[in-house]
């Protein structure tokens, strides 16, 4: 399989010669949102130029062709902001992967060698209700439902491995064993997963099926598999192994400005518990008006309290400065929520500047994710949320901030 590498934020340039315009036009309908795409002209040398708009991954091309994007911030950090992200378990010290490619089939593999053992031990099983036509006569006995019949129909209890808990895991798997790793050890260890589980009723699941589970001693494994499965799911190509032509994969493209957002929001609220109450994709309606409403990225308050404290942003880009209509933006969230705390949050750089428009105090910040740890890169943000917010959570008697 030919592929093609590109950065995020870099150009790839196609000779035409490569890709007939048939296949160029099919690419460019597959991924309208994901990259924009220019056609050959002699402005760009008669090359098919591709260009990520914020997405990474591994998305076919056709023709035994792909495309594999890299994230402008090292491959390394992606599982760690993952785990933050997605209140993963801890698992990915000892690995050091070179692409997005790599990341991916690390967490492939992961998921299925964890059903395996698993399938060995023995898939959970619960009771389900269950009703129809038997050769005899289980449950409950119901007379009233029509045609006469040479089998009685029954209503009764099955202790099954077609649960939910397991469903998942069929649906994860059955998408992942369509996709072309590059590791035969991968992909077999995922198929025979796969196959194992093949028997279930794996379809119209979705990724919040993962949540508000419950688990106990029979099923407590399930809860690190289910968040390995999470992200995979919530991240998945629409078709997702469904209604695939032969030889087609499907996609594995991940959103980094939502990662980054969703990132910005576990890291915080893992290093600050219980001293504040963090909501993200707030909504608040404007006055005045039908139907017009803010969606702010993240919100802070004291806990067991309904004021904000502050309202935060989180700007997947890179800038030696906040740039005046993120100040903007992040003002007229502070304004609607009648609080005079904003933050800014930038990766890749270094950035701790404050802005004071009217009596909004805007404070940006940097994760500075270049720096290859995350505890070191966030170390910075949670001290300034812990000197800008400490003052006001002690009159809250919130006391007892965690110091880093």
């Amino acid at each position: 399989m030919k592929r093609y590498e590109l950065n995020e934020g870099e150009v790839a340039a196609i000779p035409a010669v490569e890709w007939s315009s048939d296949l160029a036009l099919e690419i460019h309908a597959r991924y309208p949102k994901e990259l924009d795409f220019s056609f050959p002209s002699p402005l760009n040398g008669h090359c098919y130029q591709l260009r990520s708009r914020g997405y990474v991954g591994v998305a076919p091309l056709g023709n035994d062709m792909a495309l594999e994007i890299n994230p402008k911030i090292s491959s390394s950090l992606l599982l760690p902001m993952f785990e933050y992200a997605y209140r993963l378990p801890k698992f990915s010290d000892d690995l050091l992967p070179g692409s997005i490619g790599d990341v991916y089939e690390f967490w492939a593999e992961l998921l299925a060698r964890r059903v395996l053992q698993r399938i060995k031990k023995g898939l959970y099983r619960d009771y389900e209700d269950r009703e129809g036509r038997s050769p005899w006569v289980r449950g409950r006995l119901l007379l009233d439902r029509g045609r006469l019949s040479a089998y009685p129909y029954t209503s009764y209890s099955e202790h099954t491995p077609d649960v939910i808990e397991n469903r998942i895991l069929a649906n994860t798997l059955h998408g992942l064993r369509y996709f072309a790793f590059k590791q035969e050890h991968v992909r077999s260890m995922v198929r025979r997963a796969w196959w194992a589980l093949s028997d279930l009723n794996y379809r119209n699941i979705r990724a919040g099926d993962c949540l508000g589970l419950e688990y106990h001693r029979l099923n407590h494994d399930y809860r690190s598999m289910h968040a390995l499965c999470y992200p995979l799911l919530e991240q998945r190509s629409p078709g997702w192994g469904l209604g695939l032509r032969n030889g087609e994969w499907p996609a594995y493209i991940l959103h980094m400005p939502t990662l980054f957002e969703q990132f910005c929001a576990g890291y915080i609220a893992a290093k600050l518990p219980g001293v504040v109450r963090l909501e993200t994709q707030y909504r608040t309606r404007l006055h005045g008006s039908e139907g017009l409403y803010f969606r702010l990225d993240l919100v802070l308050f004291a806990p067991e309290e309904a004021k904000p404290l502050a309202v935060i942003d989180a700007k997947y880009k890179s800038e030696s400065r906040p740039q005046e209509s993120d100040i903007q933006q992040v003002v007229a969230y502070a304004v609607q929520l009648g609080i005079n705390r904003a933050f800014l949050l930038y990766p890749d750089v270094e950035i701790k500047e404050r802005i004071k428009v009217g009596p909004v105090s805007v404070q940006a910040l940097g994760f500075d994710l270049g720096a290859g740890n995350l505890d070191l890169a966030g170390q910075e943000v949670i001290k300034v949320l812990e000197e800008e917010l400490g003052s006001e959570l002690k009159e809250k008697n919130c006391d007892g901030i965690r110091r880093l």
